[in-house]
């Protein structure tokens, strides 16, 4: 028998009385001897047993169930402090983790309480430099090829299907424009694509890897080939930037961040929040650089700088005038609601679609406004690079006639 200390002394309780018996408490590696008096002894196994405390910080109780059903547990109460820290030395972790000592468990509140004072800021410095600091590493060491085939995967799972090959007279436009545009940018390794889909939504977005899809509401609005190179232009500084690979290695370096941080379903919600207002905030700051670098690559292709000026005034127009036909059909809509008789609920035409269609309509174009810099003062920034340029202008596409890329559009949905 490996005995460690013989001393321990304990009174034992039956449970079928209130009488209780003094002995001695031998431990061993697997089990505690019991020595009464009279010298009987009983052992108890470290497995058969339970561990608590008659109060806080009180002497130490130790159960054992006997074998069958409905039989009142035998006990120990053992009075000396050094007993769990000798059984935990004897056989770590047979009667409970350490932490249940009262020195332990106050050090591992100190410790929590060091935590809570500590982690908040080390989480706000980790969110305000650190995200971005490894974005910008990780992004500015991603090869070509995984931006191409990202974006190829993006454009093919949002838009291939409801894309067709853009006829001569639109593709030969459009090779022209980005011929001269990214002259200007000999080195850059990228194979831009352009492609346009049939929608009427006044934009364009750039896919990492050089795929951009300009909406043929954009060009139905434009009246010139300078004003899409200004809009082209923008969005291809989005790639040579890399705004969209930051862009998503950013939002998943937040969700690895909120994953690891959030504990509960509302801490989660909270920090998915905060990453998403930091995003927006990124957004703002891609959006303001492919501005400037964009009115930059049209002075250098010496390409009409009011282009890109007029049709970012063009863009504020559109956006107002669409907001506020949406108010229009909203305040048109609660009317009719308001003249429903009482206690009568609306009724609703699934063929319609007009509510959700609306709503859906309303959320993209928030979702564009809340990404973009203000309307005035981009342009206002725009003005003030393009006032500076001592080249003159040569005219793009002169002999083209430009209205014949206005064509009909499409109703369409997104989900981005």
């Amino acid at each position: 028998m490996n005995v460690t200390k013989p001393v321990f002394t304990g009174n034992f309780y039956d449970g079928k009385s209130a009488n209780s018996y003094p002995l001695k408490i031998f431990l061993t590696k697997t089990q505690l001897e019991l020595v009464f008096p009279d010298e009987r002894r009983i052992l108890w196994p470290y497995t058969a047993l339970r561990l608590s405390r008659t109060s806080s910080g009180g002497p130490v109780r130790l159960e054992r169930i006997p074998p069958g059903k409905d039989i009142i547990p035998e006990f120990l109460i053992i009075e000396d402090p050094e007993f769990l820290h000798e059984a935990h030395r004897v056989a770590p972790g047979a009667l409970g983790n350490v932490w249940n000592q009262p020195h332990k468990r106050r050090l591992r509140y100190l410790l929590m309480i060091l935590a809570c004072v500590t982690l908040p800021p080390l989480i706000f410095a980790l969110w305000v430099y650190g995200i971005p600091a490894i974005t910008n590493t990780v992004a500015d060491h991603v090869p070509t090829e995984w931006e191409e085939k990202l974006g190829r995967d993006y454009y093919q799972a949002l838009f291939e299907k409801s894309i067709k090959e853009p006829d001569p007279e639109v593709r030969k436009a459009l090779e022209v424009i980005t011929k001269r545009l990214l002259k200007t940018v000999p080195d850059q390794p990228y194979q831009f694509r352009i492609y346009v889909h049939p929608s009427k939504m006044v934009n364009a977005l750039a896919l990492p890897g050089g795929t951009i899809v300009v909406f043929q509401g954009l060009i139905n609005i434009t009246e010139t080939p300078e004003e899409l190179a200004g809009v082209l232009a923008h969005e291809f500084q989005h790639v040579l930037k890399r705004h969209s690979t930051r862009g998503i290695i950013r939002s998943e370096a937040i969700n690895l961040l909120a994953t690891i941080v959030s504990g509960d379903s509302m801490m989660n919600v909270i920090v998915q929040a905060g990453g998403m207002l930091e995003f927006l905030r990124f957004s703002r700051e891609l959006e303001s650089q492919a501005d400037s670098e964009g009115m930059k690559m049209m002075l250098a292709a010496r390409i009409d700088p009011q282009g890109m000026v007029r049709m970012f005034q063009a863009f504020e127009k559109e956006q107002q005038k669409q907001m506020d036909e949406m108010e229009s059909e909203s305040e048109d809509m609660e009317a009719e609601e308001e003249d429903l008789p009482p206690g009568e609920p609306e009724e609703e035409d699934p063929e319609d679609g007009s509510e959700s269609n609306l709503d859906s309509e309303l959320a993209e174009w928030l979702k564009y406004l809340s990404t973009h810099p203000a309307g005035e003062d981009r342009i206002e920034t725009l003005q003030k690079m393009a006032s500076q340029s001592t080249e003159k202008p040569v005219p793009l596409l002169p002999d083209f006639n430009w209205k014949t890329m206005h064509r009909e559009t499409k109703e369409t949905e997104f989900t981005f």
